[in-house]
């Protein structure tokens, strides 16, 4: 079964891939182990208990709680922060149930509840086995009737075996030169990749892999993960003076509050994590597996091959001109005609029309669909460029919704 009861833990296990989690005696769920997948359940590790510490340090820096909230001495960064109607500040979570669902879609759901405050919390574990991934998402639910101000809410935090000299490889880039692959050796403190853009953005990948400085494309331990989230958010790479490696990932906190009302539910995106043992090739056909497989539309259709208007016309296009360019395209096997910017409303340079998405009358006073069925007669597909997330001052939307 993908996912097994160990005593006061649970063990979920893909075709390669074994990640175990449980109670301690101190009644903290933590982590427990994250890898190969071992030959029998009794042989994952059991809950690690706190350690000795020093009087100025926390057993949080020793403990690898699965998912920590703020509270206490936990000088770590935490998965969740909320504030209560009284002013109070810290979650202090308490195990509740386990529910287990087995089949095609097997799933560990564990239930928390803070101590005094009416805050639950759901975690969710998805076990997708035929590429050997764990998909984790949060619930939470306000059980009261006042309302509890959510600063945090993360979906996952990942931890790696104890150990130093770890490798981070994210993605970084910019406009014309996006995903550059960077890697850098993790030291104590905590490394942060984010998006403050609205959107999950070219600057950073909403992804990381992680090894221990020697994998390879073909060999080599790599554990790694990604947020399936397309707005911002925030990654929080950590390392103790303790040698323990966390990684957490979610929602940005930069600007964000949720405000939950008395019987309301909040979920956030999830996170998919995988370990493998063959390198970082293996965890990119994982992924791109998943991704064609699972959400991607139509991810196993081949890419036809384009011509976009762009570079020819720039915002100078109308039915005569796009139509030529067409007709050129075909001449050379192209499959698929995109005119680009400056064909709807207003769109005459770069700070104008954004957000007026119809044809301009001026340049297709018929509309678009005589261009459109002068290319489908090449024997050609036909796409458009629109950017929706964007809109100019300069446009009737603007002008029409703006309020100050």
């Amino acid at each position: 079964m993908p996912i097994r009861t160990t005593g006061k833990g649970w063990v979920l296990e893909t075709e390669t891939m074994g990640y175990a989690l449980g109670l301690n005696e101190s009644g903290l769920l933590v982590h427990c182990y994250w890898g190969l997948r071992l030959p029998r359940v009794e042989d994952y590790p059991a809950a690690p208990e706190p350690e000795a510490w020093a009087s100025f340090n926390s057993p949080s820096h020793l403990t690898p709680e699965e998912y920590p909230a703020y509270a206490d001495m936990k000088f770590i960064d935490p998965c969740l922060k909320a504030s209560f109607g009284d002013g109070t500040r810290d979650t202090v979570l308490r195990f509740v149930r386990a529910e287990i669902t087995q089949g095609d879609a097997p799933e560990l759901v564990l239930h928390l509840r803070d101590a005094t405050f009416p805050l639950s919390l759901a975690l969710h574990y998805r076990v997708h086995n035929d590429y050997d991934l764990v998909e984790r998402f949060v619930t939470l639910t306000n059980e009261g009737a006042g309302h509890i101000m959510i600063e945090r809410v993360w979906s996952a935090q990942w931890h790696l075996p104890r150990g130093e000299g770890y490798r981070l490889t994210h993605m970084a880039g910019r406009w014309f030169d996006e995903m550059n692959i960077c890697r850098e050796t993790l030291q104590p403190g905590i490394k942060t990749l984010e998006s403050r853009r609205l959107t999950t953005s070219h600057h950073h990948n909403p992804s990381f892999a992680v090894d221990r400085g020697d994998a390879g494309e073909d060999v080599g331990d790599v554990w790694f993960g990604a947020l399936a989230w397309s707005g911002n958010w925030k990654l929080s790479a950590e390392v103790t003076h303790f040698a323990s490696t966390r990684v957490s990932i979610g929602l940005n906190d930069w600007d964000f509050a949720w405000r939950l009302e008395g019987g309301e539910t909040f979920t956030t995106p999830s996170s998919f994590g995988g370990y493998t043992a063959r390198g970082f090739g293996d965890m990119s056909r994982r992924l791109h597996d998943f991704i064609r497989d699972t959400v991607l539309p139509h991810g196993h259709l081949p890419h036809k091959v384009l011509y976009n208007s762009w570079e020819a016309t720039k915002f100078d296009v109308d039915e005569t001109s796009q139509a030529r360019l067409a007709e050129l395209a075909a001449g050379m096997g192209v499959e698929l005609f995109v005119m680009d910017d400056g064909w709807f409303h207003g769109r005459k340079t770069d700070d104008a029309g954004l957000g007026d998405w119809w044809p301009d009358r001026t340049k297709f006073p018929n509309g678009l669909n005589p261009l459109i069925e002068r290319v489908n007669a090449l024997g050609l597909d036909f796409g458009l460029w629109v950017e929706p997330e964007m809109v100019n001052p300069d446009s009737d939307l603007y002008r029409a919704t703006r309020t100050g």
